[in-house]
């Protein structure tokens, strides 16, 4: 075993099971990695909150809190690799609308950028008066596009829609970590439990 932060390899056990770092000082539990290891595995296998903390018998909020810690690291994974590329090939808004509801509708921007995925939140919707007209009005105007194909993108939104259906409802504002965490499985990225470590 080595140290979760800094890697160095001599560890000294502590009198309370945890271990502390010859090197940073820092010290860390080997059950609590143990535990975010299970749950990141289970969370990465499409297991909900629930299924998690009944097979691995972990406090039903404990599994929630890790979960949101995933999706967050998830979101800057998102974004860390979004920043080294340069190269946007296309985009397109798009409006998720749950449940048939315009007033709870969620806009995007999904950007193709080299072969993967980035979304960008867009202005809410809430703040518009709602008749048919007016939507289209609101859309006509306030088009965002550059597409040649939009293969990807299309691909991408299909897969968001098969994905958000399982959860029957999202909060709004939980909405950003569950379109990240969607963009995350999409473009096969990878994560670690050590990616968990703060």
């Amino acid at each position: 075993m080595s140290c979760v932060y800094c890697g160095h390899y001599i560890l000294y056990k502590l009198s309370d099971g945890n271990f502390k770092c010859a090197r940073c000082k820092r010290k860390f539990s080997s059950k609590k990695l143990a535990r975010k290891a299970k749950i990141l595995k289970a969370f990465l296998n499409e297991l909900n909150s629930k299924e998690i903390s009944e097979k691995y018998q972990i406090s039903y909020a404990t599994v929630v809190k890790e979960i949101k810690s995933i999706r967050q690291v998830m979101a800057q994974i998102c974004e860390d690799e979004f920043l080294k590329k340069n190269e946007i090939i296309e985009f397109e808004e798009y409006i998720y609308i749950p449940n048939k509801n315009i007033k709870n509708a969620q806009n995007f921007l999904t950007i193709d950028f080299g072969g993967k995925i980035y979304n960008i939140m867009l202005s809410s919707l809430k703040n518009y008066d709602f008749d048919n007209k007016k939507i289209k009005n609101l859309f006509k105007q306030n088009r965002i596009i550059k597409i040649y194909e939009k293969k990807l993108i299309k691909e991408f939104w299909e897969y968001f829609e098969n994905f958000i259906k399982k959860y029957k409802g999202v909060k709004e504002e939980n909405f950003f970590l569950y379109l990240k965490e969607v963009e995350f499985r999409f473009n096969n990225y990878k994560i670690e439990v050590k990616d968990l470590i703060y």
